[in-house]
């Protein structure tokens, strides 16, 4: 996988402090690992409300079913102007999820929001505009922060792989990973990379 300057030296980063608190498993885990970009995991065509809409389908379900769903949500934002919660239980989604995701659609405020404008927020801005939507919790918006935005100091806490794989790493499934600031979206990628092997 190609990488970029940025994500190299954020390889290089997370290995000094792996090396430099002790964190031996992962350091030899990032040792065995290709370099991750962050722009591998970003999917530039998506508006952001499209981008929200496939994060909230991905929310506490499997892979494999966030992206079935998403395919036939997508065909559906495509080329039907008028969206019933019908239609969007339809297609595979939970009665509260497409409820959710008919608040998005109908969020004026996000039709506005350029990812400029989002980059130049700071982080009581953003999570001002986002928290106030129903659907959109702290994961899902550092699901933003991280992919949609690109913010690369993001640490989800909440997240079950990130939990498991710090329990593994750091014996813990609370640690904040502040030793891994300004870096921790990268370390978050490598975390759940663990988990596929």
């Amino acid at each position: 996988m190609a990488s970029d300057v940025k994500s190299e030296t954020a390889y290089k980063f997370l290995l000094k402090i792996t090396k430099n608190k002790k964190h031996h498993r992962l350091n030899k885990f990032l040792k065995e690992t290709e370099i991750i970009s962050i722009n591998s995991r970003r999917n530039k065509n998506l508006s952001l409300k499209f981008f929200i809409i496939k994060t909230i389908i991905g929310q506490q379900v499997s892979i494999g079913a966030a992206a079935s769903i998403w395919k036939k949500t997508e065909n559906l934002l495509n080329h039907k102007k008028r969206i019933s919660l019908e239609d969007l239980t339809d297609c595979g989604l939970s009665r509260p999820k497409a409820s959710y995701v008919n608040e998005v659609l109908s969020n004026q405020n996000l039709d506005n929001v350029t990812k400029t404008d989002l980059k130049k927020m700071n982080q009581a801005d953003i999570s001002d505009l986002f928290l106030k939507i129903k659907g959109i919790g702290p994961w899902t918006l550092g699901i933003i922060q991280m992919f949609y935005i690109g913010q690369e100091d993001i640490y989800l806490t909440g997240d079950f792989g990130i939990k498991k794989a710090g329990l593994d790493f750091f014996k813990s499934d609370n640690y904040d990973a502040i030793d891994y600031s300004p870096y921790r979206t990268y370390l978050c990628m490598y975390l759940w990379r663990s988990l596929d092997n």
